[in-house]
């Protein structure tokens, strides 16, 4: 798993938060979770994209790969954000669990 999502469970410890944060401080782990799979789909299209495409059906091939690399990235990048973003909104929320918690 990447760093984004060994931050997040770092960062999470039920017994120490209020539900609705807990809930949030989850939501921001599997968004994390999301982004590290993305991470490893783009590292495997990358082997593919590298790989010798002589045919111009190859070539148009591999263009459209690149194209989908670029977008996939992007989507990794906002669930990152996504993540980070909630995870403060969780903290802003935060209340230390008391009694009936």
């Amino acid at each position: 798993m990447g760093n984004t999502l060994i931050a997040a469970e770092a960062a999470f410890d039920p017994g120490r938060w209020a539900p609705q944060e807990v809930d949030a401080r989850q939501l921001a782990t599997r968004v994390a979770r999301c982004a590290d799979e993305a991470d490893a789909a783009l590292s495997q299209l990358g082997q593919v994209q590298m790989g010798q495409w002589q045919s111009a059906a190859g070539r148009a091939y591999r263009n459209v790969l690149a194209i989908r690399l670029v977008e996939l990235r992007r989507a990794r990048d906002a669930l990152r954000e996504a993540s980070v973003m909630v995870m403060h909104q969780a903290a802003k929320v935060a209340v230390p669990a008391g009694p009936g918690y």
